[in-house]
């Protein structure tokens, strides 16, 4: 089975897995040069099971992936922000700018409204 991790700025922060646990969190994004350049993580098919795991590597519940695609990050819109359990695609954006912006300067990438995001939307099927 694939895994996957949700990370945050905190290591020891768990509330996005425990927003796919209680149902809030549908939905994941990622850059498209992270998701595709991550040895952890392999990159999912509709259809795929996935175990989610906390920073420790355990297991914490299973989705199933029900669509994935590539967007630009200027074409994001309220479903996948809702998917991702924001209330507003403009906390969304602030957000993810917050998250993204530094860590992909890093590596010699500027964040803009042309950076292609992978986007993966799930269903809860198990939670351990």
């Amino acid at each position: 089975m694939k895994s996957l991790t949700f990370w945050s700025s905190d290591i020891n922060d768990e509330s996005l897995i425990n927003e796919v646990m209680e149902g809030l969190k549908t939905a994941t994004c990622t850059p498209m040069i992270w998701y595709y350049n991550n040895p952890e993580e392999e990159a999912t098919e509709v259809g795929d099971y996935v175990a989610v795991l906390n920073n420790d590597r355990i297991h914490r519940c299973t989705i199933q992936i029900t669509e994935n695609y590539e967007i630009p990050y200027g074409m994001i819109d309220i479903r996948v922000a809702k998917g991702e359990n924001y209330r507003s695609l403009e906390e969304f954006i602030e957000d993810h700018n917050k998250c993204w912006e530094n860590d992909l300067l890093n590596e010699g990438i500027t964040l803009s409204e042309n950076t292609i995001i992978v986007v993966e939307h799930f269903k809860l099927i198990e939670v351990l």
